[in-house]
Order: structure tokens, then sequence, then C-alpha cells
């Protein structure tokens, strides 16, 4: 492995020659230069910093026309489009609320926050674990509106305004990823590894992404290319108390003479989680490794990127019983244990990219391919025999073609379209869905205009589903119109929004034809042959203020739907498991509102209070409650940011306290949830001149409160989440610079 290293960091000192953007970056109010701005190509996803006197120099290949986005820490992010070969002269102004401004979920357009037609939350990984998450999921849950449904502590996924599984989209550098997410039991096919920054578009966005969009997006950003002429080597441990839990990380990134890298490796190891009462969860634990690998090229008019990610993770499955009455402390017990055992599941997962961007002029043409690869394997009864095992590869081809028309208007169509195979492996005990194929094609247009203080998008999409179960004789064809219109303005520190979008699914070979056991959602399940596709329109409408020391969000939502698909209760037992059954609801209804706020106050700039609430309610034309609807919540931060410049730096201290309210509005047969409270508390901090050590430590769940989520599927069992966790985490990164630049 130094010998890599070595060569790695051998690249770094190359030549570079010639020059294709430079200039200087100031503060409006003073005039002043600003070092350390960073100055950001993204359509090549390559950038520099600037030095002491606030200017830049870029001698990386760069197209005619490009984006530039300009951040620097306390300042508003600026964007700009310039050409190749000019002096750019910036100014930014300050701003004491830091915001990750530019989304990069925007349909090709790189909007800004505030010019975004659509409301989109965009925040960076290491601001979501500014107390640490155990998994990408528990850090995308302390987004307002989004929260996570689990089994323990090793299977997780994002639940975005009450949707989950089919109806939330995962897409990682634009490319959707997909996995047998029909069920509770199968958690993300993706781990935090690599990871820079998250966006959640809620609601329906079956426009730009097809109608597994239907409830919303969830788009996972891989950390940016090291800057120009630079090599960069991280190293990160972290341990967790409750699950006597360990991670450890390894990233390595270099970008010289139009070539960029980024190597990344990961693996953990969890044993059983510790209850509140101090026993432990039965077969809770789970362990994960996995690696990355993106690749970069650009000369004038192209850029490529060539990305591997290959993950797996083999995760117990706690509460597994074959009693017709189920004891919950028959699980609970006293000693801890690590060592891998049955019932579990092994989930692997292989995705492979290869992006190409082409420029000409106002115009840029996009092709991306891609294919994902998930395999779930599931032992229970047998160690050598599975007791299913499923193979889904998805094949995938995005072509998309971008102008810019004028100033104030841009245009944006394309093609997306996926072929997917899910299949049955020999020698198994059962099956929980059959085999079939799968065939996915769209296309799409949207339109971007500026008038005034007004930014419009609008847009129109055709999807075509063709869904072919061989074994039992089932064919279907599904084929659905959808829109988006919306409108945003901004004034003086005001931002309204008004949009409304179409969403439509069609039902999945689970929801139609699933009949059997999930011992990892604890629940016996069969499908529905006579289902119809779902239809929403969701009306989004939002208000930011946004000044000095202040900033607030209010963002109430209404989402009409023709016949929602529930997995539905009923008062029956087999196999010893509650029994559920897929039942459609002609019509219904899905409304709530997110509120934020974020207050700096002037007289204590070191400290920050932000505190978000989200309400859902979700019920059927006859007044009947949808099941699994998340508790309301207020979340709140506490943070006290300090400017040290001793070689021990705190940071910064923070302090979470959520409060989730009684769920009452349940289903026929689902239980209710009563509220509770959690208290959080981390420090994060520095080591060294350069910030070379990066340290954290905390604890979660500090007053020891027993809970169980609604979203949890261990309620089945009564079986409480994680008692008090202890953390800490240490990172190490090396960065040398090529001293020519």
């Amino acid at each position: 492995m130094y010998k890599i290293l070595f060569v790695l960091l051998a690249i770094c000192h190359g030549t570079v020659i010639g020059q294709e953007l430079s200039g200087k970056i100031v503060d409006a109010e003073t005039g002043q230069g600003i070092p350390g701005a960073k100055v950001y190509i993204s359509s090549v996803q390559f950038g520099v910093r600037t030095n002491a006197n606030g200017e830049f120099s870029i001698t990386h290949s760069l197209p005619n026309y490009f984006q530039v986005v300009i951040t620097a820490e306390f300042f508003e992010t600026e964007v700009i489009e310039t050409e190749r070969g000019v002096t750019l002269n910036i100014q930014l102004s300050s701003s004491h609320i830091d915001m990750e401004d530019v989304i990069v979920s925007s349909p090709g357009f790189g909007a800004t926050r505030q010019e975004s037609v659509f409301k989109v939350d965009r925040l960076k990984l290491n601001d979501l674990n500014a107390i640490q998450s155990s998994n990408l999921s528990e850090a995308i849950s302390n987004i307002n509106g989004v929260q996570a449904a689990s089994i323990g502590v090793g299977i997780s996924k994002p639940v975005v305004r009450g949707m989950q599984g089919l109806r939330v989209l995962t897409l990682i550098n634009g490319i959707r990823i997909d996995n047998q997410q029909y069920s509770g039991d199968h958690g993300m096919a993706v781990t935090q590894l690599g990871i820079s920054s998250v966006e959640v578009i809620k609601g329906a966005s079956s426009l730009l992404y097809g109608s597994d969009a239907f409830g919303g997006v969830v788009y996972l950003v891989d950390q940016p290319y090291v800057e120009q002429g630079e090599c960069k080597v991280g190293v990160q441990t972290r341990f967790e108390s409750v699950t006597m839990g360990t991670s450890n990380n390894l990233n390595i990134g270099l970008a010289q003479n139009g070539f960029k890298i980024n190597l990344s490796g990961m693996y953990s190891s969890n044993a059983d989680y510790q209850l509140p009462n101090g026993k432990y969860l039965e077969n809770s634990r789970f362990r994960e490794y996995g690696g990355k690998l993106a690749l970069g090229y650009s000369k004038k008019n192209w850029v490529t990127h060539l990305r591997y990610i290959y993950s797996n993770t083999r995760a117990g499955i706690p509460g597994h019983s074959h009693d017709s009455i189920i004891d919950p402390v028959s699980f609970q017990k006293d000693k801890q244990a690590r060592s891998t055992t049955i019932p579990a599941q092994i989930m692997e997962n292989h995705i492979v990219t290869f992006e190409n961007k082409f420029f000409f002029g106002q115009h840029l043409l996009s092709l991306t391919v891609a294919n994902t690869t998930n395999r779930l394997t599931e032992f229970e009864d047998k160690v050598t025999i599975p007791y299913l095992s499923l193979s889904l590869n998805n094949s995938i081809l995005n072509l998309s073609y971008k102008r810019k028309i004028s100033r104030k208007l841009k245009w944006i169509s394309g093609v997306q379209s996926v072929y997917q195979m899910n299949r049955n492996q020999p020698k198994v005990e059962d099956s929980l869905i059959p085999n079939y194929n799968q065939f996915d094609v769209a296309l799409y247009s949207v339109m971007q205009a500026k008038y005034g203080n007004y930014d419009i998008q609008a847009g129109l999409r055709a999807d075509n589903r063709f869904l072919n179960v061989y074994e039992e004789g089932l064919t279907r064809n599904f084929f659905s119109p959808n829109f988006a219109l919306g409108a945003v303005k901004n004034w003086k520190g005001n931002t309204i929004r008004l949009n409304t979008s179409s969403g439509y699914r069609a039902p999945h070979v689970a929801e139609m034809l699933s009949d059997g056991q999930h011992h990892g959602s604890l629940q016996y399940e069969r499908g529905n042959l006579d289902l119809d596709p779902e239809y929403s329109v969701q009306i989004d409408f939002s208000y930011e203020l946004q000044r000095e020391h202040l900033s607030v969000v209010v963002n109430p939502f209404y989402n009409y739907l023709l016949n929602y698909i529930s997995l539905m209760p009923r008062d029956s037992i087999i196999s010893g498991l509650p029994y559920y059954e897929y039942d459609q609801q002609s019509e219904g209804r899905l409304y709530g509102v997110d509120i934020g706020v974020h207050y700096h106050p002037h007289f204590a700039h070191f400290l920050h209070l932000e505190s978000s609430y989200s309400y859902i309610r979700a019920e059927g034309r006859d007044g009947v409650n949808f099941s699994t609807i998340p508790q309301a919540r207020i979340n709140s931060f506490l943070k006290f940011k300090f400017d040290m410049k001793e070689v021990l730096k705190i940071k910064d201290v923070v302090l979470q306290h959520q409060y989730f309210f009684d769920q009452n509005f349940v289903a026929p047969l689902e239980e209710r949830s009563p509220a509770y409270n959690l208290i959080n508390v981390g420090i994060n901090g520095s080591v060294g001149k350069n910030e070379q050590i990066l340290f954290g430590a905390g604890v979660k769940n500090v007053l020891n409160t027993e809970y169980i989520n609604h979203l949890s599927r261990l309620r089945n069992i009564d079986t409480p989440h994680p008692g008090r966790n202890f953390y800490v985490s240490i990172k190490y990164q090396l960065i040398t610079k090529n001293h020519r630049l």
C-alpha cells in the first residue's frame, strides 16, 4: 500500500502550463481580497482556492463556455457563467449564516438555492454529522421532513414526507440506485463513504426522475475532486460504545494536468446493540465494507468521468421467531456478541457509471451509461442453503441536450431508459417475488425563464413501463404523462415559491404477487393483482425570510392522491406473524407543513440556534388513516462555534434536542406511538496549525431514554431503540501541493 501512496503523491509534482481562467475575489464592503475562497468549475468538477490576496489562476483545460461557483466562509455564494481566457473580478457580500447554495440536482441549470424553482434541502454530510450518525439514513433524517425507518442500527432507509421504499428514489451522481426496496427489511444500497452532500426533493418529482420518484428524491453527491495540483490522503476511524462498533475509512485524491482521481475504502464491524435497560438485542449485529473509485478527465470541450462503487453488508435480523406468541424478552441477552450468525441478510452492490459531457458553445450534450447490480441473500434456519437469494440488475442510459437560448431562457430535453432484470438464484428454500423483466423509457423537456424578479420553470414528461412476469403469465404495460410548473420570486431577502407537479407510479411486482413471511420486517405480506397505477398532484408553497442574523422557512404542502397503495394490517396471524395485505385507496390526501428557523444573534457571533418542525397527515377518502406515517417532530440544534488560534482547537460544540409527538392518527389495527424526547451532544475540533488531525466526540441519547419510533419495524416485538451511546472519531489528513501553482 505504501508504494501505491508514493506513486500517487509523486504524480502531484508534475508541471502544468497555460492559463484558462484568472481573477480576484474581493469583499464587496471593504474591497479587500478574500483569501481561501473556492473557485469551482461545476461542469468539469474542478476548482482552486484564492491566495492571500484573493487572486486565483486556473490552468486546467476548460470548455469555451462554463459555469463558475464562488464560495467563501461567511460570504454568500456567487454563480456566474463566463468564457475561457477571461479575467474575473468578483465581489462577494458577507453572510453570517452559512448556506450551501448551489443545487446539483437541478435539471442541468445549476441554480442556487434561492433561484431554484422547486424547494430543495441541501446539506453537507459534515453538517449532518455534527453529531455523528451510525448510518447514512440516520444522517439524512436530520433534514426537516425526513425521518428513518429502521430495524435496529444495521438496516435503515429514509422516509420523505411519509413515503418510503418504492416511492422514494435514491440517486448518486444522477444515477438511480435500485435494490429490493419494496420491503421494510431492506435498507439503502449505499453508505456514507465518499459522500459530500445530500439533496432532498420532497414530493412528486416524476418529471425529472421517473415514476419511482412518486414521493421524493434523495440525491447523493460524491465528494469533489481535490483542487488543482493537490494530493490529499485521509484516514479516519470511529468508535461507538452502544455496539462496540468501529468504522475505518481511507480516502485518496489527486488532480493534475486534466486528470483527477478519488479512491476510498471502508470497513466497519458492530456487535449487538445495547438497550436502555442494559441488555443487548440478540442478532442486531452487522458489518460492512466497500470501496469507491472515481476517475475524471477533461480536455477543452469534452469532460468524462468513470466511477465504480462496491459495497457489501451483512446484517443480522433481530426478532426472528417461530413461536405463535412472540415474547420480546426472549430477544434480550445479558452478553453482547459480534460473530456472524443466522438469520441474516447479505447485500452486495456494484455500481458502474460512465459519464460524458460535450460542450458546443451555448450547447451541452450529456451521455451517461451505467449498470447497477444488487444481490440480496437471506439465511434463516440453514447456514449453507439460503432462504432466498435475489439478483437485481439495471442497465441505464441517460441522454440530455441543454441549450442556453438567451441570457434569460434555457432549455433542456432528454431521454432516460432503464432495463431491469430480477432473478431468483437457484438452490434456495423460497422466493419472495417471481422472476421478471421490466423496461422503462421516458422523454422529457424543461424550459426555464427569468422575468424580472421571477424565475419560472415548466416541463412535460412521458413515461412508459413494460412489465413481463413470465412465470406467472403476467404482462402489463403502463403509460403516463407528467407535468411540473413553478415559479420563484426573490426580493430584498425574501423568497416565495409556488409550484405544482404530478406524480405517477406503477405497482411493483411485490405489491401484486408477494405471498409469504418477511422475517426481517416481522410480518406476513400478501399482494394484490388488481392494483392500478398511483397518481398524484402536489401543490407546494414556501416562503423564506433571509436577514443578516435570521433565516425563516415556512413550507406547507398538499398532495392529492389517486389509487394509493397501502400495506394494511389485518386482524389475523399467519405463521406466527401479523398479517398484512396490499390494498388500494381510490382517493387520498397527504398534507402538512415544514417550518425552519436559524437564528444567529448579533451580540453572540459564536452562537447558532437552528430549529425545525415537521407535521404530516395522510388519509383516504373515507377518513381512514394511512399506516406507518411519521410522528410530528421538533428538531433543534444549539451550536457554539469558536475561532481558536491554538494548536488544539475546539471548532464547535453541538447540543441537539428532538421531540417526537404522539402518533394517534393510525390505520385500523395499527398501534399508536407515544411521545418522547431525545438529547444528543457532540464536540468537534482539530489539532495542528494546518488542521491535519480532526476529532469528534459525543453522546447520543444522553438520558438513556427508552423509546420506539413509529417507523421502527421492531414495534411488532415491542423492542426499543439503542440506549446511551458514546462515540469518538479521529481523522488524519495529509495534503501536498504543487509549488509551481
